[in-house]
């Protein structure tokens, strides 16, 4: 699970047997082991916050055996994809592969789709029409040949997504995925969900918007969060074949898409600041409202000893 890390800013300060960290990311655990499973559960993870479509999550590569132990819910994002303030985020469970091997766990593993219709038609619509009109030939062969909209997705990043960069792909889900970040950040406010784990296929792009956004809310300035965000170029050396091989080499997406660099993130930033006015004003205009980035200030910083029901927490 590369790419796995603290959110520092989430902790308290002294970690002793009764107190543990609030927030962690990563990249997608679906590769952990029996062994790096037990390791896991030492954390006292409650939840794990994934920001991948049950599709997306169910095609991707690994044994999955976190199954066993975290069974999945799909989030169920409102209608127009946006939330008001003090709205609940609704989920279901859905029917793992694995038998949950305890049936009455407190823990949850969510799914939440980034990529919604609304994201997808505005990509759609900033293409020629020409292409437009190609993609429709394209969509249906992908859909009767089952290649997980490869080549649709090819398509658009080789005519659209390519040109506005990775910063300019990050602003697209700051508006058009604010149903997906604002359930996260609703999620979150739950002591029930933490301490959480934020993860998506690499840890860096969904997941790396999600966690600025809390950072944000936590009063942390641009420049601490675009470093907390850049630890992943570093963090994703280990994959680095893997990475490009996903995203330059089946999605035809510029290399650049595979960085995690300061500046991006400085970018998406000010580009909030200038379009909102400021952090405060972007949260509350998809639907989190005051009171509730005060909850999820309180839980992610002033929680009690962690109490997992059916395992022992265990810190060597």
């Amino acid at each position: 699970m590369p790419n796995f890390r603290v959110i520092d800013s989430c902790c308290h300060e002294s970690v002793t047997e009764e107190e543990t960290c609030q927030l962690y990311r990563s990249s997608r655990p679906d590769f952990l082991t029996a062994a790096e499973i037990d390791t896991f559960k030492q954390l006292g993870i409650r939840s794990i916050i994934d920001f991948r479509s049950v599709k997306e999550y169910h095609n991707a590569s690994g044994p999955k055996l976190l199954d066993c132990h975290f069974p999945l819910y799909k989030v169920k994002l409102p209608l127009h994809f946006k939330y008001r303030a003090g709205d609940k985020v609704k989920f279901g469970r859905l029917p793992n592969n694995w038998v949950c091997r305890d049936e009455t766990t407190q823990r949850k593993h969510f799914l939440i789709n980034f990529f919604t219709l609304n994201y997808i038609w505005a990509v759609y619509n900033r293409a020629p029409w020409y292409i437009r009109l190609f993609s429709v030939l394209v969509l249906i062969y992908d859909i009767l040949f089952r290649t997980g909209y490869k080549y649709f997705v090819r398509l658009f990043a080789r005519h659209v997504l390519n040109k506005r960069g990775l910063a300019g792909q990050y602003i697209d889900m700051i508006t058009y995925s604010q149903g997906a970040i604002c359930s996260a950040l609703k999620l979150l406010t739950d002591p029930q969900n933490t301490p959480a784990m934020l993860n998506c296929a690499h840890g860096k792009d969904r997941t790396g918007i999600v966690c600025a956004l809390v950072l944000a809310c936590l009063g942390k300035s641009k420049e601490y969060i675009a470093e907390e965000y850049a630890k992943s170029e570093i963090q994703l050396g280990s994959m680095k074949e893997r990475l490009h091989d996903e995203i330059v080499n089946n999605f035809h997406m510029c290399h650049t898409f595979t960085s995690a660099k300061a500046e991006t993130m400085v970018h998406v930033l000010e580009h909030v600041e200038t379009q909102y006015g400021s952090y405060r004003n972007y949260l509350e205009s998809i639907g989190f409202g005051e009171d509730e980035q005060e909850k999820l200030r309180h839980n992610l910083l002033n929680s009690g000893p962690v109490q997992v029901t059916d395992e022992p927490v265990v810190f060597s």
